[in-house]
């Protein structure tokens, strides 16, 4: 399964690999998953996680999701 990205929504604010963080959080992956799917740590997936939620001002990962969504950033 992939989801396409909607470029014009992200207006910069997102770097690429939070882009592809939040891919797999949206797919329901966890952390590790993550981690092992993009060879990266765990904590490095939780850092990617805690800084889009911080730059979007939102609270958790679920706003997050439900953002993107709901801003048509996957098409």
């Amino acid at each position: 399964m992939t989801i396409q990205i909607n470029e014009e929504q992200l207006q910069n604010t997102i770097s690429p690999r939070e882009i592809e963080v939040l891919q797999l959080i949206s797919m329901g992956y966890s952390n590790k998953e993550i981690a092992n799917e993009l060879f990266i740590s765990k904590l490095t997936v939780e850092t990617h996680r805690r800084n889009m939620v911080k730059k979007m001002g939102f609270r958790n990962a679920y706003q997050l999701v439900v953002w993107a969504f709901k801003e048509r950033v996957f098409a």
